[in-house]
């Protein structure tokens, strides 16, 4: 008797990958606090392209912004970066201005 050929399911949606929106602001930028209470007991933020899960990473700077890396734990190791907040930008008075 021989197995049947495994038939893959339907190909997961792009929304499904990436960062999870739970750790990120209403802007998109990521949540230092979330990150870091993910980070520091070990949990997955998100999922990779390849179905595996994301190991976050430690935060660095990149310019003024923070980046938040993250790994994947499959074997092709894929990284992701998302980033913190934007800064405000100066905004100067247009009118009456001389």
């Amino acid at each position: 008797m021989t197995q049947e050929p495994l038939i893959p399911g339907p190909p997961r949606p792009a929304s499904h990958t990436g960062i999870w929106s739970r750790l990120k602001t209403a802007d998109g930028a990521v949540d230092a606090k979330a990150w870091t209470h993910h980070r520091d007991t070990k949990q997955h933020v998100g999922r990779c392209h390849c179905g595996q899960p994301l190991h976050p990473g430690e935060p660095y700077k990149v310019g003024p912004r923070d980046a938040y890396p993250a790994v994947c734990a499959g074997p092709g190791r894929h990284e992701v970066v998302a980033y913190g907040p934007r800064l405000a930008k100066k905004r100067t008075n247009q009118i009456g201005a001389k």
